[in-house]
């Protein structure tokens, strides 16, 4: 008994001498990409002309896509502040996989994606559907990079963006991921991950991304979202319209807008918003009323200013009321007459809240939409006040 005993002791001692992983790479031999920009290749344009029959050898030799990877020089990172310069390296190839594999023929290192922060997409690549939905198709099938991953478009060549050196920050990665993290504040559009993104590309007729411009050598700017349908840009939206949209879809942390009183501007901070869609169906026209609700505080100050009274809160409520009404109405009919794009996402709730009211209309939904009848009414509640003359 005791050498059985014994014997079982030094069998398991020996699994667990033996254990090893058999893929294991060290971390110093390991290029932790964070950023991915993806642009149109120098033969895009032939794409489209190709034949089925095409011979795969021509097709080889073909740049259809440039993909810049950029990742942080961990061979000078300053121990004490946790900070480097970063990288990057940029590759033609015929496909997504195909660049890749030239990448990492190139490189030292090998590329980890495991913990990629930023992927950039060219506006360039929405000239081109079929080549759009390669890309996409290569993203959600690759099982190395993160699900978590922001997304976002730029106007011009990615591979720009990403040597820029951002003022505040290391690397451009953390300047845009940052950036649309401040949208709870700002009222701008709020970070979209590649899972987020992935989902609405599936499940709704139009997707969201935000776009960005490069103004300078190391200045970009927010611009606003482009509005995707059919993997095709089909318009864009500033910073002000989707503020609004996100109003009008009680999709928005926080926002503000602006009120005078006695020629000096007020800005009214929007804490909390609630809208809610009534949906009609009256004399084969479809009745849209937007009731928005509004929780919010008053900052401002100037010389010879004093304490505000109650009546001249309700005299910038029903101002700031009429003022939004008007805003959200132009950005509504704006996406539904002129862009004819459901921004508002109404064909989804008209399918979940009047499912046979979508049975009886929903073959001619582009009609209907067209020739819908929208109405917005604010109630905007000023919960505590600044100082004003």
């Amino acid at each position: 008994m005791k050498s059985k005993v014994l014997n079982l002791i030094l069998v398991l001692s020996l699994a667990l001498l033996l254990t090893g992983c058999w893929d294991r790479i060290e971390i110093d031999r390991r290029a932790f990409v964070s950023t991915i920009g993806i642009d149109v290749g120098s033969d895009v344009d032939k794409k489209e002309s190709l034949s089925e029959d095409v011979d795969i050898n021509n097709y080889k030799d073909m740049n259809m896509v440039k993909i810049t990877y950029g990742f942080p020089d961990l061979r000078h990172m300053d121990t004490q502040k946790g900070t480097t310069e970063g990288l990057s390296l940029t590759v033609d190839g015929y496909s997504p996989t195909d660049a890749y594999f030239k990448a990492a023929s190139m490189s030292s290192r090998s590329l980890h994606f495991g913990h990629s922060k930023l992927l950039l997409l060219s506006n360039k690549v929405f000239d081109y559907p079929e080549l759009e939905k390669e890309i996409l198709d290569y993203i959600e099938r690759e099982p190395n990079l993160n699900r978590s991953i922001i997304m976002a478009i730029v106007k011009g060549n990615t591979e720009d963006y990403i040597k820029v050196k951002p003022m505040m920050e290391d690397g451009i990665d953390s300047y845009i991921t940052n950036l649309l993290g401040n949208s709870r504040i700002t009222g701008t559009i709020s970070p979209i991950t590649l899972t987020k993104y992935i989902d609405m590309v599936k499940s709704k007729s139009i997707s969201m991304l935000p776009v960005f411009d490069l103004k300078s050598e190391d200045e970009i700017e927010l611009e606003g979202v482009a509005v995707i349908e059919n993997n095709k840009i089909k318009a864009y939206l500033n910073n002000n319209e989707i503020e609004n949209v996100q109003i009008l879809r009680s999709d928005i942390g926080s926002s503000k807008k602006v009120v005078t009183s006695g020629g000096h501007p007020i800005d009214y901070y929007i804490e909390t918003v609630d809208s809610n869609l009534d949906i009609k169906y009256i004399d084969n026209k479809l009745h849209l009323k937007y009731s928005i609700f509004t929780e919010g505080d008053l900052a401002g100050y100037y010389t010879d200013a004093k304490e505000i009274e109650a009546k001249d809160i309700k005299i910038l409520e029903e101002e700031l009321n009429t003022q939004m009404e008007k805003e959200l109405l132009e950005v509504a009919y704006r996406t539904k007459n002129d862009l004819k794009l459901d921004v508002l996402e109404i064909e989804d709730k008209v399918k979940k809240y009047h499912y046979k009211l979508w049975e009886s209309i929903k073959d001619n939904w582009s009609e209907e939409f067209q020739k819908a009848e929208i109405s917005i009414v604010v109630k905007n509640q000023i919960r505590t006040v600044g100082i004003i003359n």
